[in-house]
């Protein structure tokens, strides 16, 4: 995989432009020399994109890039995403993969932007059946030895926490009275900047509000409002953040750090 490719070549009116391609994207860059920038303006046409309007997105993705080169196992964790998972599920070249991760998309998976997925200890495993869906918002960090299934949606949002050895379903495997017929699937919601603790189960039709967090070992069988605590078994909210979360906020700052 390649993570940095440059070319330069210099045009009749003395400038000179830089391709840069890289796992997050790629950008041009026209440089005029001194002598010649003053006819380049004069010629532009209107509605042209200049190199001024480009140049936060320029740097941006500048950044990235140097991030990656001084960084081999970050280097290394992109190239394993795109290697274990395109072909089996939707997911960005900002996607990372520590370890391993099990697959099973005969339905749809798709990852958000800059998603970390650890699996150095246990593999993470993904189930999506016929018909299903699976999504993962953009910069969620999944821990080790995670499993999610889905019969018909489980939907996390973006900027969450998943513990190591969390399990997610949408549908029981039977019932408890008539064990040969299963029951119906109901979609799992986690919203955006949920922290959910190891070893919780998130039961289907659950949906967690935002700024929440789930205890560990916790077993969740009903709604979660938002901006929330809960613990135990069954999960019930022993605590409310109100309007501030600030605390929450840092803690998932701190750890989406993701091994970097």
């Amino acid at each position: 995989m390649r993570f940095l490719s440059h070319a330069g070549r210099k045009l009749k009116s003395g400038s000179h432009r830089l391709t840069v391609g890289s796992a997050y994207g790629r950008f041009s860059l026209s440089i005029a020399s001194d002598d010649n920038s003053s006819m380049e303006s004069s010629h532009q046409q209107v509605g042209e994109p200049s190199v001024e309007n480009d140049d936060v997105g320029s740097q941006t993705t500048a950044r990235k890039i140097l991030k990656v080169l001084r960084n081999p196992r970050l280097a290394a964790a992109l190239f394993n995403a795109q290697l274990r998972i395109r072909g089996k599920a939707r997911l960005p070249l900002s996607v990372r993969l520590f370890g391993r991760i099990r697959l099973r998309a005969d339905g749809d998976v798709e990852f958000g932007q800059g998603v970390c997925l650890v699996g150095d200890v246990v593999p993470i495993e993904f189930v999506s059946h016929k018909g299903s869906r699976i999504s993962i918002g953009d910069h969620t960090f999944i821990n080790y030895g995670t499993s999610i299934t889905a019969f018909q949606q489980v939907k996390i949002g973006r900027h969450c926490l998943l513990g190591h050895h969390l399990r997610i379903v949408d549908r029981n495997e039977h019932g408890v009275e008539h064990r040969e017929m299963a029951p119906p699937a109901a979609p799992v919601i986690i919203e955006d900047h949920v922290w959910v603790g190891s070893h919780a189960i998130i039961l289907p039709g659950v949906r967690i509000g935002r700024h929440s967090a789930i205890g560990a070992g916790s077993i969740v069988t009903r709604d979660i409002p938002a901006n929330c605590l809960a613990v135990g078994n069954p999960a019930r909210v022993v605590r409310r953040f109100g309007g501030s979360v600030s605390g929450l906020r840092s803690g998932l700052r701190a750890t989406r750090a993701c091994r970097a």
